[in-house]
């Protein structure tokens, strides 16, 4: 997604937050304003994010794909920002309380 475009929450678009999209096929959907403590397997680094968004990725058992992230939570999670590597197994959490965007 381009910066300044909407978000399906309607938010503005911001690859500098900390915000993150789920799959239009997760069941049940995580509504928006939720927030999510996300964890990389692989090193164990955290962070909370806040659910603004939907993607059209495919979420299936065999590769399941459950969080789009914004460049900066990718990276803080210490993800590398290269197209043909572009995806780290994680934990997720969804935490208590929603705040509307």
């Amino acid at each position: 997604m381009r910066a300044g475009a909407r978000t399906a929450s309607g938010q503005v678009f911001d690859n500098s937050r900390n915000t993150a999209a789920t799959s239009l096929s997760r069941r049940p959907q995580v509504p928006f304003g939720t927030r999510v403590r996300v964890t990389n397997v692989a090193n164990g680094r955290s962070l909370t994010v806040r659910i603004t968004d939907r993607g059209a990725f495919a979420w299936t058992r065999a590769a399941p794909k459950c969080l789009d992230l914004t460049d900066r939570a990718f990276a803080r999670l210490g993800g590398v920002l290269d197209p043909d590597v572009g995806h780290i197994t994680v934990r997720e959490k969804v935490l208590r309380g929603v705040r509307r965007p």
